[in-house]
């Protein structure tokens, strides 16, 4: 059966007008995937041969700026731009890093995921710090360049907080330094050997790595006479090769004035070179040993070597970790920069922009993958400081909300107060749905206190129980356990603990200056819905919920209800007006009603009946 002509011309309306919204939606859609991913304009090398491995036409920029937390939103976040390059066809990912640095499983994470990706051509742009975890992550890719000026390493492993300053940064004890310093130190000897290998040469140098990550390594360094090779040796080498050298003077890399060399350690039996020395290597070296699958290349030196080595440079002096500068890594081979000859003298070529790496790669294209905005405001809303604030945010206004039920504007805030609480630290895996149901239950107990048995009985107390540990929950990682005193979860739970009480304090003592100057305040007297009649119902409710001074009242005492009591309200008794919370129910104004309650912290009625 046919169509008449408006039958038809109806159709195809409709059928363009879907056609264009779904092309809307379409490209809107485009834009939000491709909203992290900045493409420059295209921008041709200038002619020159660069090594095969390194050539590349399509460029991914990932940028890793600011600290690397723990909660997993940087790595994650890293994870997903390294897809989205693999995707889109890069030949090479450039890590444009700035970082201090920050907690050990999310460095290692987004180096897991370097050394993972499809793409093997990686390289570390330091523009310009790449500080601890910021250092460990350039040194798993397979090329470092940096800018001028630049600073690379002090990976050593610290706490934050301990016994004397809460949450300042302080060495971390033995104990948890055996823990830490292995898959740390097995994450940087790895780097080296897989750059070594790919490069078929001992261009890196072990012990030099490992002294980022330890404040007790003493090294020096050395050039082979015949091969070139430049090697870094311990105190013992160096007493084999130059017997009855001096082994004091400066140090190219600066230590911790002062600080005087820690006393020196027989180097244990192992397969995997380490310093002789330093205690914090050689402590953890039987367990680094059982990381590694890639051999080692640095040469070993026995007494027949003395002579075959000239002394370059005293390195340091195992005072502090190792720290270079741009003629640092110049001169210890980590920077991969070009250097051409300028008057006979190599020259550095600073990276300082997408231009600078389009001509380092030979390519064409550059493509920036920004962290998103949704990432940022994860990492905002993260932050143990927002999320003290959002605890007294919510609970001030869950207070006002409850003792003035259909206030709305309150309870509206207080809810948006617990999404911003709940739901980042749910998207990044940081709580379960157990924080969730825990902080339900205490709210919903907290209103059964208040508005059906009143008192602050066994309900507020289990209520204010179950709130505190659902905040604190938001804190701790999902499906890690904890071992009494030790570990990461431990430190965080602590910590966790320690800003949900210092905001329930604070928000305490914004609950009072509201519960005595409720009056004064130009918007929250404006937000109450009253009754006609009770203007000062909700001054009175504030005031008995704080347990405002109402006056000596004995039990038995009647009076009558002046206002509605929700369950608190005002109430006459003699010829005066006092506050007071009813026992059991709601009391219609109007009411006789008896005391039954005078404990100095509220009064509470009952209905007087017959």
């Amino acid at each position: 059966m046919g169509m008449t002509p408006d039958v038809r011309g109806w159709v195809l309306r409709w059928l363009a007008c879907a056609t264009r919204v779904m092309g809307a939606i379409l490209v809107s859609g485009m834009l939000l995937a491709s909203a992290s991913a900045q493409e420059a304009p295209t921008l041709q090398a200038d002619p020159g041969s660069v090594p095969k491995d390194r050539q590349a036409n399509n460029i991914a920029i990932i940028t890793i700026y600011g600290e690397i937390d723990g909660d997993g939103v940087m790595a994650t976040s890293v994870e997903r731009r390294i897809k989205m390059a693999e995707r889109a066809g890069a030949n090479a990912i450039v890590f444009e890093i700035n970082s201090p640095g920050g907690a050990l499983d999310g460095v290692l994470r987004i180096c897991n995921a370097i050394k993972r990706s499809s793409i093997t051509n990686t390289v570390a742009w330091i523009n310009p710090d790449a500080y601890s975890g910021g250092a460990v992550i350039a040194l798993a890719c397979k090329r470092i360049l940096i800018n001028d000026p630049s600073t690379f390493g002090d990976a050593m492993p610290i706490t934050m907080g301990g016994p004397v300053i809460p949450f300042y940064p302080q060495n971390i004890p033995p104990e948890l330094l055996k823990k830490v310093l292995p898959p740390l130190l097995a994450e940087v000897v790895d780097s080296v050997r897989r750059h070594n290998r790919h490069f078929g040469a001992y261009l890196w140098d072990e012990y030099l790595v490992e002294s980022i990550v330890a404040n007790d390594v003493e090294l020096w360094y050395v050039r082979n006479r015949e091969s070139g090779t430049s090697v870094c040796i311990d105190r013992t080498e160096f007493e084999m090769l130059f017997p009855g050298a001096d082994t004091g003077g400066p140090t190219r890399l600066r230590g911790v004035p002062g600080a005087g060399r820690p006393p020196r350690d027989v180097k244990a039996p192992t397969d995997i070179p380490f310093p002789a020395g330093s205690g914090k290597l050689g402590s953890v070296a039987s367990d680094v040993e059982s990381r590694h699958t890639i051999s080692t290349q640095r040469p070993k030196f026995t007494a027949a070597d003395v002579g075959k080595w000239e002394l370059l440079d005293k390195v340091s002096d195992g005072t502090g970790p190792a720290t270079f500068k741009t003629s640092d890594m110049v001169f210890f081979g980590f920077a991969a920069n070009d250097m051409p000859l300028e008057n006979g003298v190599p020259t550095l070529r600073p990276i300082r922009g997408d231009a600078d790496l389009v001509t380092y790669f030979q390519g064409k294209h550059v493509i920036r993958y920004d962290r998103s905005w949704s990432e940022g405001l994860v990492v905002f809303l993260t932050n143990w400081l927002v999320r003290g604030v959002l605890i007294v945010v919510f609970l001030i206004a869950l207070f006002v909300e409850m003792t003035h039920p259909g206030a709305i504007v309150p309870g509206a805030i207080a809810l948006c107060a617990l999404v911003g609480l709940i739901a980042p630290p749910m998207l990044i895996g940081m709580s379960g749905w157990w924080t969730v149901a825990a902080i339900v239950m205490g709210v919903v107990l907290l209103m059964l206190e208040v508005f059906v048995f009143p008192g602050f009985g066994v309900a507020g107390v289990l209520g204010l129980l179950l709130l505190f540990a659902g905040l604190v929950g938001t804190f701790l990682p999902r499906g890690e356990g904890m071992f009494p005193g030790v570990g990461e979860g431990g430190r965080t739970a602590l910590f966790g603990a320690t800003t949900v009480l210092l905001g329930m304090v604070t928000a305490c003592i914004g609950i009072y200056f509201i519960a005595k100057h409720f009056k004064s305040l130009p918007v929250l007297g404006r937000l109450v819905l009253r009754d006609p009649g009770t203007t000062e119902e909700s001054e009175g409710f504030l005031a008995e919920a704080m347990g405002v001074e109402s006056g000596g009242v004995k039990v038995g005492t009647i009076g009558v209800a002046m206002t509605p009591m929700r369950p608190a309200g005002r109430v006459e008794v003699g010829d005066r007006m006092i506050d007071a919370v009813a026992e059991f129910g709601f009391i219609d104004a109007g009411t006789r009603v008896k005391v039954v309650r005078s404990d100095g912290f509220s009064i509470g009625v009952e209905e007087v009946r017959g």
